[in-house]
């Protein structure tokens, strides 16, 4: 059986190998393209934050770089014991993974989410505090308003404090230009609206149909991120992991249905 090649746009992280070793297993031949960088930023803003969480309900994590930018803050010292009373939320289970070996085992809630819009909800179905104190909520230049609009909307506070900026990687081209050189290149994966964005900046300045390819977002903002391109989305899924990747890689079934079900959420939002 041929291997049919899927191009990842992710990030190195400690889940990489993970994705390959799962994603080979099944017969896939996955290639890693690096999107974005990272640059952090407002650190000392951040540490005076985080030295008083009675301050806080709580702290919410979007991504694995939020934990990462809390780390970077406190600059060798240990996070105020305060925050492990506290309320604190993450995105999916690399974030709450992340927070947990980092942060001297800070545990997360809803790390079964997989997106702001899930997690919002999340929060708001379970909490079990109070709406008196605002939640502290580090986060990128380019973070969707998702949650933190959500969360007003039911009468939480929150603290936003931008601390880190995403850029393209300056080694994209280099990379996408070897990866597409691969045998029975089938499916393009975007796991976030930013990766969509600089890969679409590649095809166009390759002059490259991406419609050639099947497209695969994780999760429904970086499913809209595609079909604002004017591309068609070949499927969709529900939550960063690498079981549910190769779930809709191998169903094209559950691919229209996560769609379609997607369509119909977003008509709400």
């Amino acid at each position: 059986m041929h291997r049919r090649t899927v191009i990842i746009f992710k990030s190195e992280s400690e889940s990489t190998d993970v994705y390959a070793a799962e994603l080979q297993h099944h017969y896939f031949n996955p290639i890693f393209v690096p999107t974005l960088t990272f640059a952090f930023k407002n650190l000392e803003k951040l540490r005076a934050k985080l030295q008083h969480p009675d301050d806080y309900e709580g702290m919410i994590f979007t991504s694995p770089r939020c934990v990462e930018a809390v780390v970077k803050a406190l600059d060798t010292q240990e996070l105020p014991g305060g925050w492990k009373m506290l309320h604190n939320y993450a995105v999916g289970e690399v974030t709450h993974n992340f927070a947990l070996t980092e942060l001297q085992q800070l545990f997360t809630h809803g790390k079964t989410t997989g997106n702001a819009r899930n997690l919002a909800e999340f929060i708001i179905d379970n909490h079990d505090g109070t709406k008196d104190l605002p939640f502290l909520l580090p986060c990128s230049n380019i973070a969707l308003d998702t949650l933190n609009i959500r969360l007003r909307e039911d009468g939480y506070r929150v603290d936003a404090c931008e601390v880190y900026e995403t850029k393209c990687s300056p080694d994209l081209a280099e990379k996408m230009d070897i990866a597409l050189k691969a045998e029975n290149v089938e499916f393009l994966a975007f796991f976030s609206p930013s990766g969509v964005n600089c890969a679409y900046e590649y095809f166009n300045a390759r002059n490259i149909s991406m419609d050639k390819y099947r497209l695969v977002a994780i999760g429904p903002s970086t499913r809209r991120a595609i079909e604002n391109k004017g591309l068609k989305v070949y499927c969709t899924a529900e939550r960063p992991t690498v079981e549910h990747l190769i779930r809709v890689l191998i169903n094209p079934e559950e691919c229209r249905e996560n769609l379609i079900r997607d369509s119909q959420a977003s008509l709400l939002d």
